[in-house]
């Protein structure tokens, strides 16, 4: 019964990972679940797979023409940076933070969602550093 449990346990955490990998492939993404602090600490790991290909994909949509796509983008972001204990160093190397800064400076009313989630990335971003 315990197998089972684990099993299943197992399984739910794979397909919640495939189903963000899979927004991510869609390159739209939306508010729910797989965007919250649980997902993140059960699947941070995974995001190391296939050469960080997942952390690479999610990158790409900071420049989506999508408001919440680039909202939830920039949450994903700093779910990653303060929990992955590589975090930071990754984020460096794509060269994130730069278009980050950039989203928080927007100055149109329609991005206000977006400079919101820009700026809390951007405090968990800079947060790590003085950890370090």
């Amino acid at each position: 019964r315990d197998m089972a449990q684990q099993i299943s346990a197992q399984v739910q955490e794979m397909s919640n990972f495939d189903r963000y990998e899979r927004e991510l492939k869609e390159g739209q993404l939306r508010w729910g679940f797989i965007h919250s602090s649980k997902f993140w600490s059960e699947n941070v790991l995974k995001f190391e797979q296939n050469d960080f290909r997942a952390l690479k994909m999610l990158a790409s949509l900071l420049h989506s023409e999508d408001m919440t796509t680039l909202a939830v983008a920039c949450h994903d972001i700093g779910e990653f940076v303060s929990m992955h204990p590589l975090g930071k160093k990754m984020i460096s190397n794509l060269q994130v933070k730069e278009r980050v800064m950039e989203l928080m400076g927007s100055v149109s009313p329609t991005y206000r969602e977006v400079r919101r989630e820009a700026l809390l990335c951007c405090q968990k971003i800079m947060l790590n550093k003085w950890q370090d």
